[in-house]
């Protein structure tokens, strides 16, 4: 099992994410989530490795998705790379 640190450090570029099998694979409203996510990660990277699990927590609620869902998705990432 990967830290959680080299999971983000094997994090693809800004909107390279959107080009993987497994975004593809999402609903729209997963796409918008896991934009969101990568969007707050950009924008705070020294912050992001703290505030995860709430940033993850609130774009669920905000897109209303399941926040399992998106950590699956997250995890499916990097069990591809």
């Amino acid at each position: 099992m990967k830290r959680f640190d080299e999971v983000v450090q094997s994090l693809p570029e800004k909107d390279e994410h959107k080009k993987s099998q497994e975004y593809k694979k999402l609903s729209p409203k997963m796409k918008e989530a896991v934009d969101n996510i990568f969007s707050i990660m950009d924008s705070k990277p020294s912050d992001f490795l703290n505030t995860f699990e709430k940033t993850i927590k609130d774009s669920a609620k905000k897109f209303k998705v399941k926040e399992k869902d998106l950590l699956k998705y997250f995890e499916r990432e990097m069990l591809g790379m």
